[in-house]
């Protein structure tokens, strides 16, 4: 036990959150941007709660970035959660990577449902085939640029787990 006090002594947990602790423990070289990866839905994005507070306590201007998301998602359809990679300079600038909707969307618009099971393996909310599988495998390895370089048979077999995962099976036909 009193090895543990000396520890949280040393780092001073008593006094500092969470954060001020990692910044403690794990100094972050200034030269490299903040990276945050977030989902926002396609000309939806709005100052508003959720996003506008958490882009603002990382010194973002929220109307700004709403606005350039808006204007850079109009050609899809609107609601689409798309992924998003942010990253932020010290100097208060910043740049983001936009990526094709999540999975789980393309899953739950195959599958007719709103909301995945949230039991897995034991609830079954929905049923897609194989067909839709390949469908969506194929559309995120051709414009996703993460997922490039990633075989087509890798990708159904993680669509098939996410489908496990979120309670709809997969049949044949």
């Amino acid at each position: 036990f009193q090895t543990f006090q000396h520890y949280f002594k040393q780092i001073n947990l008593s006094v500092m959150s969470k954060a001020a602790a990692s910044k403690t423990l794990w100094p972050r070289d200034p030269s490299k941007p903040l990276k945050f990866r977030m989902n926002v839905p396609t000309r939806q994005a709005f100052p508003s709660p959720p996003l506008g507070p958490s882009l603002g306590s990382k010194g973002i201007n929220a109307p700004k970035f709403c606005k350039e998301f808006n204007e850079r998602t109009k050609h899809f359809k609107e609601g689409y959660p798309m992924a998003i990679d942010l990253y932020i300079y010290e100097d208060r600038s910043y740049k983001w990577d936009m990526y094709y909707p999540i999975t789980s969307h393309f899953i739950k618009l195959a599958a007719g449902i709103n909301k995945g099971g949230t039991h897995k393996g034991s609830e079954w909310v929905g049923t897609i085939n194989m067909k839709h599988v390949y469908h969506i495998a194929k559309t995120k390895v051709e414009n996703d640029p993460r997922l490039k370089h990633m075989p087509l048979k890798q990708m159904c077999m993680l669509i098939m787990d996410q489908c496990d995962t979120m309670g709809v099976a997969v049949v044949k036909h």
